[in-house]
């Protein structure tokens, strides 16, 4: 028998909610498919969702996975679905505090079901779309298994934006971007964790903005500040000359790791829309044919707010900011072959 999963998606459901949804589902492993693709499922569970009488936006759209789920086909359904709720005029935002539109993938022994749910005048409701299981086929996992191992390597209770790898061999050692007594300030870190040098960053505005940007480039003993207006570069050898110049930075793509095992590639996904909770760090196929099941996770204490790959190719350093202790993190992560 299928059961219906226990998972944060049916969270804020009912008693008597849960236990219509639960024989809905379970009658949807007999029933006919509503359609025969998921691209007419996308556009199908659009409709009935901006049908929902008096459902108002702005939204928060929220994709839902976790245990019981099922793994995702990638991930261009998601983006389709929004742009189909969009053609709709449901107005949606990103803004943590935006009531959630819900929407995750399960199945049946025979279906994929499509749910969506959303409060509106005061009642949960739920839209289902299904699907033949047939029509759906899930990348397989990877011959070589991975894993991903994760070492703490700095914190600090200084805001961190943005971390690399020095890039200069034995030494090793990073440097951070960071607001160090209210001041732009790129740091010089040594293997132990230890700030060996630093160099403050002149902006027109001190103070850090609400969301500030800025990603770090080093090559050896030189250094190359990203942000939003402007570009600043320097040498360690004279710190003190921090030259800027006025253009439009180019950021940085995702991070893509290659272990010995699969040097086909991994990409690291995040999307860092809510800073109030922990992210799941993924790592999937850099081919989006791969995407879905295959993908290895690791959750850490906090939103990741930047990623920035090292020298060694299956490696990355993650910044994020550890929700219980407040304080900044930067993690390598490493792929590695092997269970």
């Amino acid at each position: 028998m299928w059961l219906i999963p226990e998972c944060p998606f049916f969270r804020e459901c009912g008693s008597p909610t849960l236990i219509v949804l639960t024989f809905l589902l379970l009658g949807l492993s007999t029933a006919a498919a509503d359609t025969n693709s998921l691209d007419d499922a996308i556009i199908v569970l659009a409709e009935r969702v901006a049908a929902i009488p008096d459902l108002h936006g702005p939204l928060r759209l929220e994709f839902v996975t976790g245990d019981g789920l099922a793994a995702s086909p990638g991930m261009t359904w998601q983006e389709s679905f929004k742009k189909e709720l969009e053609a709709r005029h449901l107005d949606l935002t990103e803004e943590p505090s935006a009531p959630p539109l819900r929407v995750a993938l399960t199945a049946t022994p025979t279906q994929w079901i499509l749910v969506a749910s959303a409060r509106s005048s005061d009642h949960d409701q739920v839209r289902l779309v299904s699907l033949p299981r047939a029509s759906i086929r899930l990348p397989a996992m990877p011959a070589a298994p991975l894993r991903i191992e994760r070492q703490l390597v700095f914190e600090s209770s200084e805001r961190i934006l943005d971390a690399s790898s020095l890039w200069n061999g034995s030494e090793g050692g990073m440097v951070l971007l960071a607001y160090r007594d209210g001041q732009l300030t790129a740091l010089q870190v040594d293997r132990a964790g230890a700030v060996k040098q630093f160099t403050p960053i002149l902006i027109a505005d001190p103070q850090p903005s609400r969301d500030p940007h800025g990603e770090l480039s080093a090559q050896g003993t030189n250094v190359d500040v990203l942000l939003p207006a402007k570009t600043c570069s320097f040498g360690w050898a004279s710190a003190g000359e921090v030259k800027c110049r006025s253009v439009k930075p180019v950021w940085r793509g995702a991070t893509v790791l290659t272990p010995p095992c699969d040097p086909a590639g991994w990409k690291i996904v995040s999307d860092g829309r809510d800073w109030t909770v922990p992210e799941m760090l993924q790592v999937v196929p850099d081919r989006s044919a791969r995407e879905g099941s295959a993908a290895i996770l690791s959750e850490l204490p906090g939103p990741i707010l930047n990623v920035n790959g090292e020298q060694n190719p299956a490696s990355a350093l993650v910044v994020t900011r550890n929700l219980h202790s407040g304080n900044y993190e930067v993690y390598r992560i490493t792929l590695a072959c092997g269970n």
